[in-house]
């Protein structure tokens, strides 16, 4: 069986070698065999689909996707309608009827303090 390299595979494909050795190392290219420190990839072996999602109109069509956490995302709209949000303001009854010694509140940067 002819095999072809990750240079080859990644011209062919019009994706970047590292890419290709990422889904080699991954197991998403049936056949690939690891070679000292390169990869084999099988001649006749296709594309894997692409799993990355390029945008978000997925979770608006079907609310039931799991959604990812909006870590470094600043934008309260962005965070709020197309990541994991949970809005904590019914915490803070609880927070000051407990009363504790110490306390830490988490926020995402440029959220404010107020």
């Amino acid at each position: 069986m002819k095999t072809i390299s990750v240079k080859e595979a990644a011209e062919a494909w019009k994706i970047t070698e590292r890419r290709v050795a990422m889904l080699c190392s991954r197991g998403r290219i049936p056949g690939a065999k690891k070679l000292g420190k390169g990869w084999r990839i099988p001649g006749d072996a296709e594309k894997p689909s692409d799993l990355r999602v390029k945008n978000r109109t997925d979770q608006k069509l079907n609310p039931a996707l799991p959604r990812p956490m909006p870590i470094g995302i600043s934008d309260y709209r962005l965070a709020s309608t197309q990541y994991y949000y949970v809005d904590k303001t019914m915490m803070i009854k609880d927070f000051l009827d407990e009363r504790p010694m110490v306390s830490l509140f988490t926020r995402p940067r440029r959220f404010g303090k107020t």
